[in-house]
């Protein structure tokens, strides 16, 4: 008899789209390059030298800002965002004050890209009340499911990639809905202490069990770890009703596509049960208890009562590289690169396990239409042979990464052309605390933890309230916000 034996499934493809452009650089970069360069040439040509050196001189400092990277962003878009930054912190913008603090009729806005959003309460029939955020500047609205995931540790191989197929083809789905624009999965970690296992298991023992089966209880719970973790999972759907072929007339029309939209959704086979559809109370709960951690300990009862804009903080500070709320102190991060080489389907596991700190990770989706994802996969074939061409001509040799990246092209334009669908994604991961001195901690774990699932974040710097906003069931995609 002979043994065999099969290598795990790997999974990859994924690539940073660029566009057109000399060599390495983008367009953006292409055009400030020639322009810098051509510009002093011509006045030159035309005579005017010294203007020509003024200019030169002038055009020095732009191709810093324009060609060289701090971690993997230009200098260029790092200036940007502090000017914008600090120009909105000269006009107050940074600084919340709500409730009483504020002037009516804007009293009881949530802050920042929240303000647009208001939240519905809607009937749905054979299902109950349903809470729909209602984003009234851009007129999208969004539903969450609450999920229970299975988890994949103890899942044999085969179920596995049963399972991350599954979730492929229901991304797949969402580019035949012309009304999806966006789908964000959340994980929320919150540590507990380990003695509430033990105090689950007392109070549901039963003690006229047999003897066996108490002996086994406790040695469980004394095998169990001393630390723990509530993790709470849920996928926010946000549908443009405006975008399908028959047009709601009246926000309750708009409020029942979005409803059709989630119904269309097979996520159990990928893994995850579906506890039920976010109530408005569940939604409201949730972004109280993100400004708020405090406010876990109040019964569920007790949200019962609040409004949307209560939901928010009375006081909210978007500093640089840090958010301030309600007594709060939060960090998110934004994804730079995803890991290049093909990974297995636990890549994320050291990022979703429970820490010291309370911490949110959210994975971002954009479902392109199929003419989008064909025009989008053509250009970058073609930028990719532009680039190929360039090269050649310049006689210089590709580098490994550059013909990986030509290869990746390639590939995704293949497989689009026999039916696949192509996403847009991003993660987003926030750590809260409720003392300043844990701060630096948390942001240290974060990173640790990141840098096992092999992902290269960056500290969301100028856009902390923004990118704390994602993780909440907003429906908030930034490109939009």
């Amino acid at each position: 008899m002979t043994a065999t034996t099969t290598e795990p499934r790997t999974y990859g493809g994924w690539r940073r789209s660029r566009s057109l452009g000399i060599g390495r650089l983008d367009s953006r970069q292409t055009v400030i390059l020639m322009t810098a360069v051509l510009v002093p040439l011509l006045a030159a040509a035309f005579g005017a030298v010294r203007l020509a050196f003024v200019l030169a001189g002038v055009a020095l400092p732009v191709l810093g800002l324009a060609l060289v990277q701090r971690g993997g962003v230009l200098l260029m878009d790092l200036a940007l965002a502090r000017a914008r930054w600090q120009w909105a912190a000269w006009r107050g913008e940074t600084s919340y004050r709500g409730g009483v603090f504020a002037e009516l009729p804007r009293a009881w806005d949530l802050p920042g890209v929240l303000a647009p959003t208001t939240l519905l309460d809607v009937e749905e029939p054979g299902r109950g009340r349903v809470g729909v955020v209602w984003n009234q500047r851009t007129g999208w609205m969004s539903v969450t499911l609450l999920l229970s995931p299975a988890g994949a540790l103890l899942a044999d191989r085969a179920t596995v990639e049963q399972q991350v197929a599954a979730w492929g083809d229901l991304l797949a789905s969402l580019a035949d809905d012309e009304t999806v624009r966006a789908a964000a999965v959340t994980i929320e970690l919150v540590p507990e202490s380990g003695t509430q296992l033990a105090d689950h298991v007392a109070g549901r023992l039963d003690p006229d069990a047999p003897e066996l089966a108490r002996r086994v209880l406790g040695e469980l719970v004394a095998a169990a770890p001393r630390g723990a973790a509530r993790v709470n999972a849920r996928l926010t759907l946000t549908v443009d009703p405006a975008a399908g072929g028959a047009r709601p007339r009246s926000v309750p029309e708009a409020a029942a596509e979005a409803l059709r939209s989630l119904a269309g959704l097979s996520v159990t086979a990928a893994g995850a049960d579906v506890l039920r559809r976010a109530s408005a109370t569940d939604l409201v709960r949730m972004v109280r208890c993100a400004f708020d951690p405090d406010a876990a300990m109040a019964g569920v009862s007790e949200f019962d009562a609040l409004t949307w804009g209560e939901a928010g903080p009375v006081a909210a500070e978007d500093l640089w590289d840090h958010y301030r709320h309600d007594g709060a102190y939060s960090i998110s991060w934004a994804l730079l690169e995803a890991p290049r080489q093909r990974v297995s389907h636990d890549v994320l596991l050291p990022l979703l396990s429970p820490g010291r700190f309370p911490r949110r990770v959210t994975i971002l989706y954009r479902t392109l239409s199929r003419d989008e994802a064909g025009a989008v996969l053509e250009r970058e074939v073609n930028a990719a042979a532009a680039r190929e061409e360039y090269r050649r001509r310049t006689r210089r040799d590709p580098t490994a990464r550059e013909r990986a990246d030509a290869e990746r092209a390639a590939r995704a334009a293949a497989e689009e052309a026999h039916g696949a669908g192509l996403v847009q994604f991003s993660l987003f991961v926030t750590t809260t605390v409720t003392r300043w001195e844990d701060l630096a901690d948390a942001r240290r774990e974060v990173e640790q933890a990141a840098g096992r699932s092999r992902l290269k974040l960056r500290i969301a710097r100028g856009g902390q309230s923004a990118a704390f906003a994602v993780g909440l069931p907003c429906g908030i995609y930034p490109p939009a916000a």
